[in-house]
């Protein structure tokens, strides 16, 4: 067996001082980061905050006076005629429904972005030059198909989760005090179980799916045909893969623990620079204006910082991100026999060497 997924370290390593510091090129990392960012920082949580006060029915009798639209309270008087006489107005909740069909199509926008975002970044990392915009534009078929295949690989696993849920519907439908509460903590087991094991699936194809991306680009072939041949050299050679993602997750944890002491140096040392510029400013203000509520001149330079902050912090994963990916590249070329990536430290094929494969479609 091989030891590809040692060796492909070596080259990561020295690829990414040559793509990012000799020479150093301030835009190209500029560029870069914006990459990276569209590729997996745009994520937010959206929760929810809690209270502990809880309304009861003459609460929402008073908040929503004169109608019939109350959760949990229903008079015995309501009629449609009521409802369209009372002040609520249906054109609210239309608007509602389009702030959330909105939301839903930024998301998925944003998401294809994302995938878009996987080509340009092995592109930009193979050739050693960023052209995001003629990058994107290539790319935005292979992108909206490596969309759709997650997507369907996420209904699948909701699919798969649910009907291992499906045993413990009858547990849930019966009274609390006909509970089988053995049955039921196993039923509890059995789910986590599947989760755990749904979790580690997925991950498996993912990170097939992250090496047939660089072979779809190349091999010009679709992002299904491309996971075929991928999964094709699993099969054969899987302990190499294994040693792969062994060393790969190794490498994640020593980034993770070196980029959290960087970016927590970075923050600490910004951080004691801008209070001190920020207690100047206050000084100053207050020195022309005697109004107690002189410190909301200071908001703007705030948000200043702080994205001047996230900046700082989004040029500092640059390296991170490239090392990685220039990892996951070094060890395609040397564990798939063909995988015909250009670097631009590897000599041009020469005449005979046919790079073009068949164009096929997912």
């Amino acid at each position: 067996m091989s030891w590809n997924g040692i060796d492909a370290v070596d080259k990561a390593v020295s690829r990414t001082k040559r793509a990012l510091f000799e020479p150093f090129d301030f835009w190209k990392w500029i560029k870069l980061a914006i990459i990276i960012l569209l590729l997996g920082g745009i994520t937010s949580n959206y929760g929810g905050s809690g209270t502990n006060y809880r309304m009861g029915s003459e609460d929402l009798k008073n908040t929503f006076p004169n109608t019939g639209l109350i959760p949990g309270y229903i008079p015995h008087d309501i009629s449609i005629e009521k409802i369209y006489s009372s002040g609520t107005s249906f054109a609210q909740y239309g608007l509602l429904i389009a702030a959330i069909a909105g939301l839903i199509l930024l998301v998925f926008f944003f998401y294809y972005i994302s995938n878009v975002m996987e080509f340009v970044f092995v592109e930009s990392l193979v050739r050693n030059e960023v052209k995001f915009w003629s990058s994107s534009q290539r790319f935005l078929g292979k992108g909206f198909y490596l969309m759709l295949v997650r997507l369907a690989l996420g209904i699948v696993f909701l699919v798969l989760l649910g009907i291992a849920a499906l045993p413990l519907i009858p547990s849930i439908l019966e009274r609390p005090s006909d509970f089988a509460w053995p049955a039921l903590l196993g039923g509890v087991f059995w789910i986590i179980g599947v989760i755990v094991v749904l979790i580690l699936l997925r991950a498996i194809i993912n990170s097939l799916l992250s090496l047939a991306i660089p072979l779809s680009i190349y091999r010009k072939v679709g992002i299904l045909s491309a996971f075929r041949l991928i999964f094709a050299n699993f099969r054969k050679s899987w302990q190499e893969v294994l040693v792969y993602w062994f060393i790969r997750f190794l490498l994640g944890i020593g980034i993770a623990i070196l980029s959290v002491i960087l970016f927590l140096v970075v923050l600490l040392v910004l951080g004691i620079v801008f209070l001190v510029i920020d207690g100047i400013l206050y000084f100053l203000f207050s020195s022309v204006i005697s109004d107690p509520l002189n410190w909301v001149l200071l908001i703007p330079f705030i948000v200043m910082e702080l994205f001047l902050l996230f900046g700082i912090m989004l040029l500092l994963s640059v390296p991170f991100a490239v090392f990685l990916k220039y990892y996951l590249l070094s060890f395609l070329e040397a564990w798939l026999v063909g995988a015909d990536i250009p670097f631009f430290d590897t000599p041009a094929p020469g005449p005979e060497t046919d790079l073009s494969g068949s164009e096929l479609n997912v």
